[in-house]
């Protein structure tokens, strides 16, 4: 039975006004989903790129509080969505984590995990995460966000691994990043196919683990 026809959350995409590839990309990633409320928002430049993009999710934390949001998704614009994405697995899974007590869950990530505990076959709590550009975020988390001391070395994806031992990933990704063949954060993934490599390897370590967790259950 699909209980979600009329759902819709709050999607906060930030873009650079420079980057058009990247706003044409994404505008087109979401064009036929209704059930994402979208907002477009001018990401925050700094000379450091880790920088730039802490204020720019601190920037959508901060005006997700102001509106008094429950819950929204934080996207980038090299985000893509994938052959597995489902609205109504989507929307269910939104629902489960948040009564499991989730503060992120994650729509597709690129490693950075050391361990790992399959909550079901389609969702797994990690306790490290590589990789930001699709993040559900619920309230709870925002006032964590708002009060943290990001430092000049810290990336978001690894600052935000330390604030919260409640991150959760869905599996198969709904989510990875287009490789653009540059990155405004990170020099590594300046080498083309680098993030894909990163998606395939921690996606077949997540398949080793879902095929167990079949077996067993």
């Amino acid at each position: 039975m699909n209980d979600h026809n009329e759902l819709c959350i709050a999607t906060y995409i930030i873009n650079l006004k420079e980057r058009t590839d990247r706003r044409s990309h994404i505008a087109s990633e979401f064009s036929d989903k209704e059930e994402f409320d979208v907002k477009i928002l001018q990401a925050c430049t700094h000379d450091s790129g880790n920088i730039g993009l802490w204020k720019s999710f601190r920037k959508v934390i901060e005006t997700a509080d102001k509106e008094d949001e429950d819950v929204i998704l934080f996207v980038e614009d090299d985000h893509y969505f994938t052959e597995y994405y489902d609205k109504d697995s989507f929307f269910q899974n939104i629902v489960e984590a948040y009564q499991q007590g989730a503060d992120i869950l994650s729509g597709g990530i690129g490693g950075g995990f050391k361990y790992i505990v399959p909550i079901t076959e389609n969702r797994f709590w990690v306790n490290h995460f590589w990789c930001t550009q699709f993040m559900v975020i619920y309230k709870k988390f925002f006032s964590v966000v708002l009060t943290a001391d990001f430092g000049s070395d810290d990336t978001l994806d690894n600052f935000l691994s330390t604030l919260t031992t409640n991150k959760m990933v869905l599996f198969p990704f709904f989510s990875r990043q287009k490789d653009f063949g540059y990155s405004d954060v990170t020099a590594e993934n300046n080498i083309q196919g680098s993030i894909t490599n990163y998606f395939d390897s921690a996606e077949a370590v997540l398949l080793t683990y879902q095929k167990q967790f079949k077996k067993f259950t």
